[in-house]
């Protein structure tokens, strides 16, 4: 399945950008988030799938866009130094992102997957950066 292999594909590269962290390929549950020198996380999550097309075509077009996300659990900063920190590690996962994203790319036929934004939020206490990558592809191509 294409959605599938670019998730390992992704969490593949953030493993090996980011080898100090756990990187999970499931939503997290409730109070599961840690970001400590011990225990740093990355996860890797869906949301629901979307017509790649706005168009009504009275169900004819198979087009999928299908977000994934990438979250970075983080220490909330608390100084300057600490800000800058977490600023980079932020730009190293979207860049990580993007290299899964161009390598996928290149190789997987029929598919795109584009870079969307970036999103500090704070969870539980905890800074999160995700990033949001969608990808769009034919469903139809998965038959073949």
């Amino acid at each position: 399945m294409i959605v599938l292999n670019f998730i390992q594909a992704l969490k593949a590269e953030l493993q090996t950008s980011f080898p100090q962290y756990t990187v999970l390929a499931r939503e997290p549950i409730e109070g599961e988030l840690k970001a400590s020198n011990a225990e740093r996380q990355l996860w890797i999550t869906t949301e629901g799938f979307d017509s790649g097309e706005d168009v009504a075509d009275q169900g004819y077009s198979t087009e999928i866009r299908v977000p994934v996300f990438v979250s970075i659990v983080i220490q909330r900063p608390k100084t300057e130094a600490a800000t800058i920190a977490a600023l980079t590690r932020r730009l190293n996962v979207v860049q990580a992102c993007q290299r899964a994203a161009r390598a996928f790319n290149h190789q997987e036929s029929g598919a795109l997957v584009n870079f969307m934004q970036e999103q500090p939020l704070i969870v539980e206490g905890f800074l999160v950066s995700v990033t949001h990558l969608d990808i769009e592809y034919d469903l139809g191509a998965e038959d073949e």
